[in-house]
């Protein structure tokens, strides 16, 4: 195992790498609403580090960093701006889409040429869409829409030869069963004979993992192309949200408990979203990383209450898009404390599966009680972790003066 891919996996499960999930197609938002929305210190890594897979604070790494016009003091005052609030407590608005809109999955048209050397393309463009970026539970389908446009911008004829779902692990593609599509307005196809297909496909038990749908098609005169579209499958279910919920007040924060059946223990990553009732506007997301056993049990959503007091909105709160998954890297956290034993252990790991078991969502709301956001806590968050950066940060400053 590489170094670069041992830090990636020691960060997942130290870190709590927020949903991740790497999900493709997901809208950007912009810098300040990013970096807030962070789980993990934004100023643990600067441009050189992201590229080998290491993170430094020395002052030969701020040399770099500077090159880059991040200064020390740069770094403190982000530092000190992002840590108002608890790494697993993020505020949020409606511009942070990969966030409020989890499972939605945006992708470009496709310029089609008539050769690889056609930089122009031929006037038509092609879009093979998936409704979501993942097929998640034992019954669930997989719907992706497929369309072409001709120069005009009108919807072309046209047909598909064949179509293959094929399942891609360490840079291996292996057939699955093929997928059924239509335009006779059946089986998820919205309209029938709009000119635009619809491919429907479910998983089987075997079918976890990274997916990609390639599709044949002949259009215009005589041309011809294959598409191409990715997506998860997590046909399993190692656990799903129940609709219990309570919540309450714990040292100025607003707290939600929800109740979860797990049917396979493990570590798990779980998030949710929390927006004002009145309005719609979103105001937070809170994250839970730990080990959940076997059985019906609960997890803590913490949202800071220094997020909700200078949001300031009132309640009810509705807790929304709650989703995780359980992380299925093929390493034990117990490694990290046997030395040099666990760190051959570590280095010795090999990936069998896919790295994460997805969640059953819970598709509904909870909405809390009536509350004002002055019963929340003013109070930055305050850690030992939080004061040693801090110290960390002003050291590299006086240092680099």
């Amino acid at each position: 195992m590489n170094k670069k891919i041992l830090f990636t996996i020691i960060g997942l499960i130290l870190a709590g790498v927020a949903f991740f999930i790497m999900k493709p197609g997901g809208k950007k938002t912009s810098k300040s609403n990013n970096t807030m929305s962070k789980t993990s210190d934004p100023t643990n890594s600067s441009p050189q580090d992201i590229s080998d897979g290491t993170a430094s604070t020395s002052s030969e790494s701020s040399n770099q960093d500077e090159k880059f016009g991040i200064t020390p003091k740069f770094l403190l005052e982000q530092y000190n701006e992002w840590a108002q609030y608890p790494p697993q407590s993020r505020p949020i608005s409606n511009l942070n889409e990969d966030i409020v809109y989890p499972f939605k999955l945006d992708i470009d048209a496709l310029t089609m040429v008539d050769n690889v050397k056609d930089e122009k393309g031929n006037g038509y463009r092609c879009l093979l869409q998936p409704k979501t970026w993942a097929v998640i539970g034992p019954n669930s389908d997989m719907i992706i829409k497929l369309e072409c446009r001709d120069a005009s911008q009108t919807l072309a004829k046209f047909s598909i030869l064949n179509a293959t779902v094929f399942k891609e692990f360490e840079d291996q593609k292996t057939p699955t069963h093929s997928p059924d599509f239509n335009d006779d307005g059946r089986d998820g196809d919205e309209t029938a004979k709009d000119g635009i297909y619809t491919f429907k496909w479910r998983p089987l038990k075997n079918d976890w993992g990274q997916m990609s749908l390639e599709a044949n098609i002949t259009y215009g005169t005589n041309k011809k192309a294959k598409l191409t579209s990715s997506f998860f499958s997590s046909p399993n279910k190692p656990a799903e949200f129940t609709n219990n919920f309570r919540e309450g007040i714990v040292n100025g924060s607003l707290v939600i408990y929800a109740t979860l059946n797990v049917f396979k223990a493990g570590n798990y990553h779980l998030e949710a979203n929390l927006k004002e009732a009145k309005e719609g506007n979103y105001l937070a997301f809170a994250t839970f990383d730990g080990q959940l056993k076997q059985g019906t049990q609960e997890v803590e959503f913490l949202y800071y209450g220094k997020i909700l007091r200078d949001k300031g909105y009132d309640g009810p709160y509705i807790l929304t898009n709650a989703r995780g998954y359980r992380v299925n890297l093929p390493i034990d956290p117990a490694w990290y404390d046997q030395g040099e034993e666990g760190l051959k252990k570590i280095q010795a790991a090999k990936t069998t599966e896919p790295d994460k078991e997805m969640v059953i969502p819970f598709t509904e709301e909870y909405k809390t009680k009536t509350l004002t956001s002055s019963q929340f806590t003013k109070k930055p968050w305050e850690s030992d972790d939080k004061t040693k950066r801090i110290q960390e940060l002003e050291q590299l400053a006086k240092e680099t003066k």
